[in-house]
């Protein structure tokens, strides 16, 4: 049983048997231990017990509520707990950072993050590694090196988690000298910093860089983990290094590194894309995603259709289409393979399906305003 089922089953043993009357610590304990459960497992039994207990006004609560909304991915939640919310404090301002910013919302994040300060609340090395990776994600350079100038002046600079991200933002903007710079005053680099200026490198275009980056943080006694060989292999990707692609995949499953969904990604594009198209057929049906997503498919059929191998692009658009029926431009592709090899019974099932789709699918329509007059068509 998970830590968050245990909690749980605590506390509603001990309310059942009356012996626990919660307190506001012990609510956000319980909140706090379940929040990682998916779909708002116990969430919101737990918040109706807040409400029902009168502590909805407790800003401890209220953050570790906050921070499950988020963490289950729903904002609107959280955003609604937020605006209503009597008391707030500096840990709450950063929970709506922190939120925004893991979701990928950067606008967001970065405005919290300015009321945060406009409020005279100090920030932390959470809400301003927030900052950063949103100021990265925006690629917004301004911003960006002014929050440079609070790490200086709040001493965050030996902070590896603010400094990762701090790199990371110059290398997404393109100033690997900045990021260079700032990797290369950090006294002793943990392995995410390492990963940071290895990414910096690789997403730039730079393959031998990031490899000699590798070497030395070999050297260091820095050992690489699975998101350093994902750089790696980007890296190989982008120069179309197949050879350095295949050490380094090699070298990952010695190191004792199970490869993820990212690592299959890299190494299938890089192989469509220049021809192995047998290989990469191989490795997809070799890897643990090969019946759970059409992606790596869809990866490979576009190299098929560029290269016209027939052989490997029929099996590959079956694929796809086995995990979406309704995908009609699969369903046209897959008819001309069919086509091109005479297989006309094939071809006259599959033409027929994709009229029953498009004849399925409603039209879209438009709204054209002009003056005070309005028109709509169907498209």
């Amino acid at each position: 049983m998970m830590d968050g089922e245990k909690a749980m089953c605590v506390f509603v043993q001990s309310r059942a048997q009356q012996c626990l009357s919660p307190d506001d610590y012990t609510l956000a304990s319980v909140i706090a231990a379940t929040a990682f459960l998916p779909c708002l497992y116990y969430g919101k039994s737990l918040h109706a017990c807040v409400i029902r207990t009168g502590f909805e006004s407790s800003v401890h609560v209220g953050n570790t509520l906050i921070n499950m909304y988020f963490l289950s991915n729903h904002p609107d939640h959280a955003q609604s707990l937020f605006n209503f919310a009597l008391n707030r404090d500096v840990k709450m301002w950063t929970e709506m950072v922190v939120g925004y910013s893991n979701l990928g919302e950067g606008e967001l994040a970065m405005r919290y993050f300015n009321s945060l300060r406009k409020e005279g609340y100090k920030m932390d090395s959470f809400s301003l590694s927030s900052a950063l990776r949103s100021a990265a994600d925006l690629s917004m350079l301004r911003p960006g090196e002014m929050l440079h100038s609070l790490v200086v002046k709040s001493s965050y600079e030996d902070n590896m988690c603010v400094c990762g991200n701090l790199l990371n933002m110059y290398a997404k903007i393109g100033d690997l000298e900045a990021s260079n710079r700032i990797f290369f005053k950090i006294s002793d680099p943990d392995v995410e910093c390492w990963n940071s200026i290895v990414g910096a490198y690789a997403n730039n275009g730079r393959a031998q860089e990031a490899f000699n980056l590798l070497d030395e943080m070999s050297n260091r006694g820095v050992q690489p983990n699975s998101i350093t060989y994902i750089s790696l292999l980007s890296a190989c990707n982008h120069a179309r290094l197949v050879d350095d692609a295949r050490y380094y995949w090699l070298s990952m499953l010695t190191n004792g590194i199970q490869p993820i969904f990212q690592h299959y990604a890299c190494m299938t594009t890089l192989l469509s894309r220049i021809g192995l198209l047998e290989e990469a057929e191989d490795l997809i049906r070799k890897s643990p995603f090969s019946n759970q997503s059409s992606e790596l498919w869809r990866i490979l059929l576009s190299s098929c259709v560029m290269f016209k191998n027939l052989a490997v692009g029929i099996g590959a658009a079956e694929r796809v289409i086995a995990f979406d029926p309704h995908d009609c431009s699969t369903l046209i592709l897959l008819s001309n393979f069919y086509a091109s090899v005479g297989e006309w019974e094939k071809v006259a099932e599959l033409r027929r399906r994709t009229r029953e789709l498009m004849l399925d699918k409603e039209p879209g329509l438009s709204w054209i305003e002009m003056k005070e007059s309005v028109s709509c068509s169907f498209s």
